[in-house]
């Protein structure tokens, strides 16, 4: 069984990478194996930048504690 075949846009039957129209309904619209690896690629991508976007903004954002000496606490006292 292959996994990885062109198939027919119209009647979804298997169709050789070599041909141009479908041997059943001549249909000339033949949809390639790789388009859901690309689909998935560019969406973990999209993630990560949207993953790696997020982190710096909170980074950036964060406020930092000023720690007080003991010298403060005691003057404050």
């Amino acid at each position: 069984m292959q996994y990885h075949q062109y198939r027919c846009a119209c009647c979804n039957r298997a169709v050789e990478s070599s041909k141009k129209v479908c041997g059943t309904c001549g249909s000339h619209n033949i949809r390639s194996p790789s388009s859901i690896w690309l689909l998935c690629i560019l969406a973990c991508l999209a993630a990560a930048v949207v993953f790696k976007v997020v982190h710096i903004y909170l980074q950036d954002y964060q406020e930092v504690p000023v720690q007080q000496t003991v010298l403060e606490v005691i003057r404050t006292q």
